[in-house]
């Protein structure tokens, strides 16, 4: 049987891009496809559950949690900076005191929140991840997929899916359930690439930053997410690309390419290169962006 796209149920597939994990090059080759009816991009053959647990190892980079780092490395700057973006967002949208992420990671947004005043719980694929934050930040944080019965229908005021749903093989499922537990005119806050994604950066091949496959799925349009928000008793009523965000992916991907010399000096001189390259996009990178072409989106979507 044909892999079906999630948007639109269409089976014709065109090839758009592939690559290897960045993590574990020899762990094989994926290929990501657009659909030839809606535009949605997929990546099929979608990877298995044993492949899928193998690629989100403790070691995955974006499991370092930024609240327990000392002194002021510049990822953990960078982790901040996102961080008070994102609370920034919360403050200038939302309503109430209840907050459920989904998708946890690290853990620094419901560290975040949690001091902001916020009761928070969350959820996080990874046990091990899971357990540092329930044990080391006290909050509810549950290991594994995001499930019904969990929590009290109509329980939470905001959930967020910060870069979640490129990473679920079933992000309308996801949407449904993180809407039962929306009371009613509550805000899901979500963070995607977009589909112009998986075709930007082509030089940087398998270190564009946004790929990270096996582990991104999935690639939006806004329409085919509005689509899936429909479904889910959700009106999208936000959908922005930034030019920060584009920028940080194409200066995230100069470092994953440098990265792979040899010695600090031929690091730091490569990334430079790079770097001064990917700077004289930045015209492009506008451009795109105000046509509502960019890497990243940032999406609103209220229970109705």
């Amino acid at each position: 049987m044909p892999d079906l796209c999630i948007v639109c149920n269409g089976d014709q597939w065109r090839t758009v891009r592939s690559g290897s994990d960045l993590y574990k090059p020899d762990a094989g080759t994926f290929q990501l496809c657009r659909c030839d009816s809606c535009g949605h991009v997929a990546q099929i053959p979608q990877p298995s559950k044993p492949e899928l647990d193998e690629a989100y190892s403790i070691s995955y980079s974006p499991y370092r949690p930024a609240w327990r780092q000392g002194g002021w490395p510049l990822w953990k700057i960078l982790r901040n900076i996102t961080t008070w973006r994102r609370m920034h967002r919360l403050k200038r949208y939302a309503t109430g005191f209840r907050l459920l992420e989904v998708g946890s990671g690290a853990g620094d947004f419901l560290f975040a929140a949690q001091k902001a005043g916020w009761r928070v719980s969350g959820v996080e694929y990874n046990p091990d991840m899971a357990q540092i934050l329930r044990s080391e930040l006290k909050v509810d944080v549950r290991s594994g997929e995001l499930e019904s019965g969990t929590w009290p229908v109509g329980e939470y005021d905001v959930v967020a899916l910060w870069n979640v749903l490129e990473h679920v093989p079933d992000p309308l499922d996801t949407l449904l359930k993180s809407s039962s537990y929306l009371r009613k005119g509550g805000t899901l806050f979500i963070q995607i690439p977009t589909s112009c994604a998986s075709t930007t950066g082509t030089s940087f091949g398998q270190y564009w930053a946004l790929l990270d496959l096996p582990r991104h799925l999935n690639f939006f349009t806004q329409d085919g997410l509005s689509v899936l928000c429909k479904r889910a008793g959700l009106h999208l009523t936000v959908f922005r690309t930034f030019f920060i965000d584009t920028a940080w992916c194409h200066l995230a991907s100069c470092w994953n390419q440098a990265a792979t010399s040899k010695g600090k000096y031929s690091r730091m001189s490569r990334f430079g290169f790079l770097a001064g390259m990917a700077m004289c996009k930045i015209p492009r990178m506008l451009v795109d962006n105000w046509r509502g072409q960019g890497t990243e989106a940032f999406a609103l979507a209220v229970k109705k």
